[in-house]
């Protein structure tokens, strides 16, 4: 992950084959939603 991060402006998150977040990697890192759905936090 963090050569994605580094190498990317913009990041896709998709979850269930659905977009759920998409944004710099500072707020995909951040995104409570992202978070939820692969960390279970």
């Amino acid at each position: 992950m963090d050569v994605i991060m580094s190498l990317c402006d913009r990041v896709w998150v998709l979850a269930e084959g659905r977009n759920l977040a998409d944004g710099t990697p500072t707020e995909i890192q951040t995104d409570q939603r992202v978070l939820e759905a692969y960390l279970g936090q």
